[in-house]
């Protein structure tokens, strides 16, 4: 999991046709005339990221999405799109999250414009880390990401079956309750946490609540030796992945189902994450990924704190390992 920790925060408002009022996201925006509603944007699915194209400050640019910790700044991760910008440093920052390095060292700069086909967003600031520290290269294609650009000024669905993503206007939304309605909760380190439940090959069962994470690339990673005492079952693969702060030593094995809202999943793979490099919820069950959320239609509501769910006509109850 990829943590933004930068420790900056915007007083912002937003611009809608003319109109400016008081919000909580980052700069101010802009819908051009003829904008469907809700605002749509394309993704495509690339090395396992929602990848959507755009203009940043005129230049073509990619940028992935990302909520594991809401964050107001674009991250640019030292591609060469951060070249051609020729940013400025403003203030130096770091990139800390999971694995067993140091936090990586950043910069801020200049806000950015990041103009969509029917949206513009003005104001943006952003975090820079250098080419040297390898975020482009271990995500290819991809020039950064964002967070709050679109969380804190718009209700945020996520279709995975025709790869949009769709904007609500806070004011207007309605949802139809087709689906399951889960409660949000943040917490002191910025992540969002939902009800979940699972259980283990024994039988013994945990029921309390995950953080989520876009940037997760797990279906669900158990959080390990926090106050639930979580063992690491027999039988294990032993498994090591990337994050922030370098290799993260994990662990791969079955259990005997997992239950988010109205939805259950019978012997799923899972990963066990190391309690000291994963730098996940020291008291939650673990992290949903976006594995999991491909499976439905998601809407993140931060404005009321909620996560809608329904599924998508590729849901299956059961996960490939």
């Amino acid at each position: 999991m990829l943590i933004f920790f930068a420790g900056i925060y915007l007083n912002s408002q937003i611009k809608n046709n003319g109109d400016i009022s008081e919000t909580r996201g980052p700069g101010t925006y802009e819908i051009l005339h003829g904008a469907d509603n809700p605002i749509r944007i394309p993704f495509k699915m690339h090395h396992g990221k929602p990848l959507m194209e755009l203009e940043v400050n005129g230049q073509k640019a990619t940028l992935m999405i990302d909520n594991g910790i809401l964050w107001d700044q674009v991250w640019l991760f030292g591609s060469q799109l951060a070249s051609r910008l020729q940013l400025k440093p403003v203030e130096e920052s770091f990139i800390g999250g999971a694995g067993e390095g140091d936090p990586t060292q950043a910069y801020t700069s200049h806000h950015l414009t990041l103009k969509f086909k029917d949206v513009v967003f003005y104001d943006q600031p952003v975090l820079v880390s250098p080419a040297e520290a390898g975020f482009a290269t271990m995500f290819p294609g991809a020039d950064g990401q964002l967070s709050n650009t679109f969380f804190r000024h718009f209700i945020v669905e996520f279709d995975f079956v025709n790869n949009e993503i769709l904007l609500y206007d806070p004011v207007q939304f309605q949802y139809d309750q087709k689906g399951s309605i889960l409660d949000m909760q943040a917490s002191e380190s910025g992540t969002y946490s939902i009800p979940f439940t699972f259980t283990m090959l024994d039988g013994k069962t945990y029921t309390d609540r995950v953080d989520i994470d876009f940037g997760g690339i797990y279906p669900f990673k158990i959080a390990l030796n926090n106050k639930h005492h979580i063992p690491l079952p027999p039988n294990v693969e032993e498994r090591f992945s990337y994050g922030a702060q370098g290799m993260v030593p994990e662990y791969s094995g079955e259990i005997q189902s997992m239950t988010i809202g109205k939805y259950k999943f019978d012997h799923p793979t899972v990963m066990f994450g190391d309690e000291k490099t994963s730098r996940i919820h020291p008291d939650n069950l673990g992290v949903i990924g976006l594995p999991f959320f491909m499976k439905f239609n998601v809407i993140f509501d931060y404005f009321n704190d909620r996560l809608y769910l329904e599924p998508n006509k590729n849901f299956e109850p059961s996960f490939e390992n």
